[in-house]
């Protein structure tokens, strides 16, 4: 199983940004997760959030801190991993909320 981003409203079934497997998610992600105790973040596993424009900002700072964990806590392999994914993630997502009431699914 993987993790992913997909657009639920309005459907877009073009959209779709692969975030990480669930092993990886496990491994590498939950741990950064749960030390920087991030909100948003720790929904992606289970059961998964839908996410609007109102939500990004936040969940972007979110990001950008799991980042820098990853950084400083993952073997350069993981987190350059990590930190790709996160990119693509932002980059898509930014230009998604271009668009009025889009809403993201992320699980």
């Amino acid at each position: 199983m993987s993790i992913a981003a997909i657009i639920i409203k309005p459907e877009d079934k073009q959209f779709y940004v692969p975030v990480s497997t669930e092993a990886f998610f496990e491994r590498c992600w939950i741990p950064g997760i749960k030390e920087l105790e991030l909100e948003i973040t720790s929904y992606f596993y289970s059961p998964g959030i839908d996410v609007d424009e109102n939500q990004f900002p936040e969940l972007t700072n979110e990001l950008i801190l799991l980042k820098e964990w990853a950084k400083r806590n993952l073997t350069e392999n993981e987190s350059s991993h990590l930190v790709s994914r996160v990119d693509k993630l932002l980059e898509e997502m930014t230009v998604a909320f271009k668009e009025k009431e889009v809403i993201i699914y992320i699980g």
